[in-house]
């Protein structure tokens, strides 16, 4: 009867024993629960809990470090650790790693008797742990009891609460596991609150920080001014004692000195430019990470004035270094950096430098430009993208006799503000302006127009123009352009006295042929070995080459003029090219002359005198300008337009552009290829211009055969191109619309 009264007695002291505790429990985490900071909570929590629990002697805090990974001790009360607590506070427990780890894994409370057996339990540790954990083991008495419980919110373990009691006193009971367990998980959800809030406060303060640094970034007026309040807000920020800020140097891979506060002169004056290699924060540069650290030996005198860690920190543009912020302090400031809101300033910052940079770079390059336009002696102009007027040097203002550039200024304005006419006195339209052709991408030269000039008199100007285009969409257009009048007017009065002098000429030479043909006729009946048949065969040949000459250039002033008329009529196309060939003959000497045509007959519509003219011209060339015993092979061909533009990249810019083509339209094509020097590419570019000649200046001639030529040609809707390679010989081209256009 005494041990069942015993036993209810006992029963009763547990159940009233277990009551107190979980009210304390409850009262400890309702005053928990009016805690703000988050050191002050770790602190209370440890210390209420030995103090109002008879049953702990010693509690410890382990949380998750978020950075460094692994459960880290933020509070510890009740052990006396003296000298040991710097190692304690290094240790940092994987999940399964140690009783603490293990309760973190398990998320279940762990209760155990003993130092062996807490020892034994604990199993091994990582090489890090090692001396921290032989402390803390030392530190235990032999009889204890300990219980780990983990901190649990919603199936989410955030640390464990480690309480160990003595076994001489009234030891903590397996039974206080579920009110431990309560306690545990209120505690997890208090923490969580107080993350929320720090990380508000953090957050608070990046943005404080962020807003501070563009206020320092957006108030600068120029590098220097930016890189003195970059580093002024970066030291704040962080709250460094000293520092400087290095600019980056791609070009010597070097570091110069931007700005720098309270560092000692001779280190200061040394980083001034200091090679990346030779830097404390070359790391920082190689790999574009930050830096947080103590300071080094070799860093002596930093030490000397008092400063004991750094941080250096990239200032990064995309992922090129523009530079590095270089910060000291007396205390460790690896410890309280955000290493993810420096990085995002030092993104900002590193922006905020090369835009600067680029801006001055563009500032100087535009003040050259501006020196450079207005030292042309020719006027310049150039417009936007959407056709508006945005510069005009000086010398353009006076050739269009205005006093300033009217800014802004569109395309449609131009005619009438300028009085642009063609020079046949017609006005020119928008589109034929020289900024509009340039605009719409072409590449121009010489292009006279007329215009009211600062004499109030017509004044005749040349451009010369082209886009300014960046990869796939155009940026503007520039002309150059300078007063010819009085050149045009020498090349009118040149023109006009070659015409007349060519006129003057072709009667008494046509008198002088027929008179040289009679003769030669009656010397040929005669002796056919007459030396005065000889003699006379050559004067014949010389004035009939006179002859061509003047017909050249009479047909030169009709083409400026614009008195060539066409005379179509179906010509067989064939038979034409045969007939010019074998005229040819002669003047050919040993060089074989043939002829390769895939039809018997091909009529077109055509000038044939123009078309013989232009046949004559190519052939002639071919002989002047190949060796003997070489071959000149005259070719003819049908061709679709598509498959020629296909073929052949100089047609479609080599055409007249009197008709457009349809890719199904048939050509005739006749091509003149030999076996000469070749031509260069630069001659091309000039060989249809007129009074153009070969470097090879073989015969005589006006270099006016070609020019001819083409014209010809494109009046008849087609095209005359040159394909050649020097050393490779050369061949011209030819492509007729088989009916011209009206």
């Amino acid at each position: 009867m005494s041990f069942e009264t015993d036993q209810v007695t006992h029963q009763a002291d547990d159940a009233g024993r277990q009551e107190r505790i979980a009210g304390e429990l409850l009262r400890l985490a309702a005053k928990l629960a009016t805690e703000r900071s988050p050191h002050e909570f770790y602190s209370l929590l440890t210390s209420e809990l030995v103090r109002l629990l008879s049953t702990v002697n010693v509690a410890a805090l382990w949380l998750h470090n978020a950075q460094q990974g692994g459960l880290q001790i933020v509070a510890l009360h009740g052990l006396p650790l003296d000298s040991q607590v710097d190692a304690i506070e290094q240790i940092r427990l994987r999940p399964g790693e140690g009783l603490v780890g293990m309760a973190a894994q398990r998320e279940e409370p762990l209760w155990i008797e003993g130092r062996a057996r807490y020892r034994e339990l604990a199993g091994a540790f990582s090489q890090r742990n090692q001396e921290g954990l032989r402390q803390l083991f030392e530190a235990l008495p032999r009889d204890l009891t300990a219980v780990l419980v983990p901190l649990r919110l919603s199936g989410e373990i955030v640390g464990v609460l480690e309480l160990l009691s003595w076994i001489d006193q009234n030891a903590i009971a397996e039974a206080d596991l579920p009110h431990l367990q309560l306690f545990a998980n209120l505690i997890a959800s208090n923490l969580r609150s107080l993350q929320f809030q720090a990380q508000m406060q953090v957050n608070q303060r990046r943005l404080e920080t962020f807003s501070a640094i563009s206020t320092a970034v957006s108030s600068a007026s120029d590098l220097n001014e930016l890189v003195d309040n970059t580093l002024d807000v970066l030291l704040g920020v962080v709250d460094a004692s000293a520092g400087m800020l290095l600019l980056y140097n791609p070009a010597r891979i070097s570091l110069t000195l931007g700005a720098q506060r309270r560092l000692p002169t001779a280190y200061a004056e040394r980083h001034g430019e200091i090679a990346v290699a030779d830097a404390a924060c070359a790391d920082a540069v190689r790999y574009g990470q930050p830096i947080s650290r103590p300071l080094l030996p070799d860093e002596q005198e930093l030490l000397v004035a008092g400063l004991s860690s750094c941080i250096y920190l990239p200032l990064l543009v995309g992922g090129t270094v523009a530079g590095v912020a270089c910060m000291y302090s007396d205390t460790p400031l690896y410890e309280r950096i955000d290493t993810r809101a420096l990085m995002m300033m030092a993104s900002l910052v590193g922006f905020a430098i090369a835009n600067v940079k680029l801006y001055t770079y563009s500032e100087i390059e535009r003040q050259r430009l501006s020196a450079v336009v207005a030292g042309i002696a020719e006027g310049v102009a150039l417009c936007d993208g959407e056709g508006r007027l945005i510069l005009a040097n000086e010398t353009a203002m006076n050739l269009l006799s205005i006093s300033h550039v009217p800014y802004g200024q569109q395309l449609s304005e131009m005619p009438d503000f300028y009085v642009f006419r063609r020079l046949d006195g017609e006005p020119l339209l928008v589109g034929d302006l020289p900024l509009a052709r340039a605009l719409a991408g072409e590449v121009f030269h010489d292009y006279r127009v007329l215009l009211r000039g600062a004499s109030g008199r017509d004044t005749v100007m040349s451009f010369s123009g082209g886009p300014v285009n960046h990869e796939d969409y155009s940026q503007g257009a520039v002309v150059v352009f300078r007063d010819v009048t009085a050149s045009q007017k020498a090349e009118r009065a040149k023109d006009d006295f070659l015409a007349v002098a060519a006129h003057e000429l072709r009667s008494p030479l046509a008198a002088v042929r027929s008179y040289t043909d009679l003769l030669v006729r009656r010397e040929q009946k005669r002796d056919e070995d007459s030396p005065d048949l000889r003699g006379l065969t050559i004067l014949a040949q010389q004035v009939t080459h006179m002859l061509r000459m003047v017909d050249n250039l009479l047909d030169v002033s009709r083409l400026d003029a614009d008195q060539i008329n066409l005379q179509v009529q179906p010509v067989n196309l064939v038979a034409l090219i045969q007939q010019v060939i074998e005229q040819q003959r002669p003047a050919a000497g040993d060089r074989a002359l043939e002829f390769d045509g895939q039809q018997q007959e091909l009529v077109i519509g055509c000038d044939p005198l123009r078309i013989r003219q232009v046949l004559t011209n190519l052939i002639g060339n071919a002989i002047r300008y190949s060796a003997n015993d070489t071959e000149i092979c005259v070719s003819l061909s049908l061709e679709r337009a598509g498959e020629l533009e296909a073929r052949h990249a100089d047609f479609a810019s080599a055409r007249g552009a009197e008709s457009p083509l349809d890719a199904g339209d048939e050509l005739a094509l006749i091509a003149v290829d030999d076996q000469g020097t070749g031509i260069s590419e630069e001659q091309r570019a000039t060989m249809f211009r007129r009074f153009a000649r070969g470097r090879e200046r073989r015969g005589e001639g006006l270099g006016l055969g070609l020019y001819l030529s083409r014209a010809f040609v494109q009046r008849h809707g087609g095209a005359i191109w040159l394909e050649s390679q020097v050393g490779s010989g050369s061949t011209f081209y030819v492509a007729l619309l088989l009916t011209p256009p009206a």
